[in-house]
């Protein structure tokens, strides 16, 4: 597929918008031949260099608010992709050029300039894909979209007499002119906080860095005689990296945006250029939700796009597509009715599949109507592989880390032996049990979250499921925080509950049912202890892990309407 791509027809130095966060790495593309297009990350005082892969003639790469996705144009339309290059997805296929994208503050839009030069217009478009929408009415050449903190989209519009910077209020379309001059503007950033603006201006045979505030006034011009493209501001707002030619060469400088201190970044031969600066120090996110894929077969498919009542496996992976995610839990029953391995490649890996180098699953019933979830275990370890990311064959548990925290996904199918015979069990002393017991014992983390997919209890299945009573043990007895399930297909919220369901605020283990990853809804059945929010739609569970405490919310697919956010320290 790479192969095929060629080089966006886009001369336009892009424009791009800065979030607040810690300085990581820049971003850059090099111009040199054999790698045109590939990507490359330093830091900004030097030091080692990594390429990330991305398409030939990629441009315009900009990172996500939280400095997880990128975003680029290549081959004429808009891509996505995790910061490490995995993950790569095309988010546009119309005939028309498109280029220089610009993130959302909530990373869940992009902007972009679509057309050819002379007759661009700005459109946005939801980062999981959608039909794109204009930006502002009566477009005349506008093009180098910048997304502000505050919500407002600077970009360039061709005037009579010259290139301009205006700004659109994005909820109410308000157009504002910002510049008001005869010779040419390009590529405005706006500064973390929304409150500058930088820029360049062409001044006779050169072309400058300026910054101005955001409502155009106290300009500031940085350089004088250069030749400057592509500004980018640092995240915490107290530098500006850009492109200069030097020698009859571009390098990446750095400089304060009082004009001081200026300072090389690259002295290399391949061209470097478009830096935009990556944002890093956020506390690690999570998603999760069980209960996901329909079959083709079943009657409510509806070529992918489910009805108004089952099927919404694309509805749910679309809000994980607009979230910047360190991980994505799959908590059972990833794919129905049984899940066989073509299966498996029609229903789940064209949605939540769209994410794969970020799941993290576990089993579910569903799971293992095939003979040992073989077709679980090849589509998540490889065909054939005895282990990989889903743990073993043999097991289906295992643990990792994300942040500070400590995560450990568990095997439930204990939950119903006369079905699955072969499946470990969950019981005192049992392989899976001791195991558990070791790996907490070995990370003694301040806070830990487990997963599985039969639920401890819940208002719609069981009011209480002895067979993972051992487990659930386990994890009291090492304090761990939280514990989310499926199984039940709707989303419940427990309080802190001990074993034999005791309500203990102080130690007590926090269960969150999350069983709405689209394949179908289920109503409450009876009232179970500790239950403090119950609902039925389609969405995913989204857990902000900050070093001693964490946030949760549910964030319903579109069309949905359920709300539960709330925050809790660790034990």
């Amino acid at each position: 597929m790479l192969a095929a791509l060629a080089a966006a027809a886009t001369a336009t130095p892009p424009a791009l918008a800065a979030y607040p966060g810690q300085n990581g790495r820049i971003l850059y593309q090099v111009d040199r031949t054999a790698t045109k297009g590939n990507l490359y990350l330093r830091a900004p005082g030097g030091g080692a260099v990594r390429g990330v892969h991305a398409a030939p003639g990629a441009t315009g790469a900009a990172f996500s608010p939280q400095g997880r996705r990128i975003a680029f144009a290549a081959a004429g339309d808009l891509w996505i992709m995790q910061a490490d290059g995995a993950d790569r997805r095309r988010l546009t296929t119309t005939r028309a050029p498109e280029a220089e994208p610009t993130w959302s503050p909530a990373g869940d839009q992009l902007a972009f300039a679509t057309g050819r030069r002379g007759h661009r217009a700005i459109f946005r478009i939801g980062a999981a894909g959608a039909t794109p929408v204009a930006l502002a009415a009566k477009p005349s050449d506008d093009h180098s979209p910048a997304w502000s903190a505050q919500g407002r989209i600077a970009f360039v519009r061709h005037t009579r007499a010259s290139d301009e910077i205006y700004a659109v209020d994005v909820p109410t379309g308000a157009l504002t002119r910002l510049t008001r001059n005869r010779t040419d503007e390009a590529a405005p950033t706006w500064s973390p906080d929304g409150s500058r603006l930088a820029f360049t201006r062409a001044t006779g045979a050169a072309t400058d860095l300026y910054v101005m505030n955001a409502d155009g006034h106290r300009v500031r011009r940085l350089t004088r005689g250069r030749a400057v493209s592509a500004p980018s501001w640092s995240p915490d707002g107290r530098r500006i990296a850009f492109a200069m030619r030097v020698r009859g060469r571009d390098q990446l400088f750095v400089v304060r945006p009082d004009g001081q201190r200026l300072a090389p970044v690259t002295r290399s031969r391949s061209g470097p250029a478009q830096p935009d600066w990556e944002p890093t120090g956020f506390d690690p996110v999570v998603a999760a939700a069980g209960d996901v894929a329909c079959e083709p077969s079943d009657p409510a498919w509806n070529g992918g796009l489910g009805t108004a009542g089952r099927c919404h496996q694309l509805a749910t992976s679309n809000v994980l597509l607009g979230m910047d995610l360190s991980g994505v839990l799959v908590l059972g029953d990833v794919q129905y009715d049984d899940g066989t391995l073509p299966k498996f490649l029609a229903g789940f890996d064209p949605t939540w599949g769209r994410l794969r180098s970020l799941l993290h699953p576990v089993p579910g019933n569903h799971d293992y109507r095939v003979p040992g979830a073989a077709g679980y275990f090849d589509y998540f370890n490889g065909v054939g592989q005895f282990a990989g990311p889903a743990g073993r064959r043999d097991q289906g548990y295992y643990s990792f880390d994300i942040g500070a925290w400590h995560i450990v996904a568990l095997n439930s199918e204990c939950s119903e032996p006369p079905s699955h015979p072969t499946v470990a069990d969950c019981a005192p002393g049992s392989a899976q049990e001791q195991w558990l017991r070791a790996d907490l014992a070995t990370h003694p983390t301040a806070c830990t979250l487990a997963f599985w997919h039969h639920p401890l209890a819940s208002s719609g299945i069981n009011a209480g499921n002895a067979a993972v009573d051992a487990l659930y043990q386990a994890l009291y007895d090492y304090n761990v925080d939280i514990l989310l399930t499926g199984h039940d297909h709707a989303y419940e919220r427990f309080a802190p509950l001990a074993p034999g369901l005791v309500p203990d605020p102080a130690r007590g283990i926090r269960q969150f049912v999350v069983g709405t990853g689209g394949k179908s809804l289920q109503g409450a059945q009876i009232a179970a202890v500790g239950s403090e929010v119950r609902g039925a739609a389609y969405g995913v569970l989204r857990l902000t892990l900050h070093p001693g405490s964490y946030d949760w919310s549910f964030v319903p697919a579109a069309g949905a309407q359920l709300a539960d956010a709330g925050t809790s320290p660790c034990h």
